[in-house]
């Protein structure tokens, strides 16, 4: 299972796939970081997680904190991003804690594959929550104007 997550440090934002045969740093300028690359993380039992070489992470409020080689990086959870295997699931639910501006469906519409479903705005940026397959609306459970938190369901969708 892949476990995406938006960072950001300093001034530029990267995205982060911890893996459960590799994690990689993907950055801005280059399309990955070498610092992570071909490790898989292991979990601990006080919710870090260890890498082969001795580093360690650690996600905690909204944080996640990475000790390798003598140094802790510390990285600003943007939110999550959404894997393959994400995006197909049939329930829609806030990547981030923010504020619904846009709910573009009710129960009983199609969907298509891509159609942007709902829009959360966090941080003064706007995040479009797609569907991930086909699908027909069952239930939505948020409105413009409602304020979200991380994971929280906002859209169930069925098979169509």
């Amino acid at each position: 299972m892949n476990r995406l997550f938006r960072l950001q440090w300093k001034d530029k934002e990267y995205v982060l796939d911890l893996g459960d045969s590799s994690s990689r740093l993907f950055g801005p300028e280059k399309k990955w970081e070498s610092l992570l690359t071909h490790y898989s993380w292991t979990g601990e039992e006080d919710g870090s997680y260890s890498l082969p070489d001795g580093s360690v992470a650690l996600l905690r409020s909204g944080k996640l904190f990475i000790h390798t080689k003598g140094k802790t990086f510390q990285f600003a959870i943007k939110g999550r991003e959404v894997s393959d295997a994400q995006a197909a699931s049939l329930e829609i639910k806030s990547p981030m804690p923010g504020k619904i501006i846009k709910v573009e469906v009710k129960p009983g519409d199609p969907v298509k594959k891509g159609q942007t479903l709902a829009v959360v705005e966090a941080m003064k940026m706007e995040h479009a929550l797609k569907a991930g397959a086909d699908a027909n609306v069952q239930e939505v459970l948020a409105r413009p104007g409602d304020i979200v938190s991380q994971d929280q369901l906002l859209i169930k969708l069925g098979q169509s």
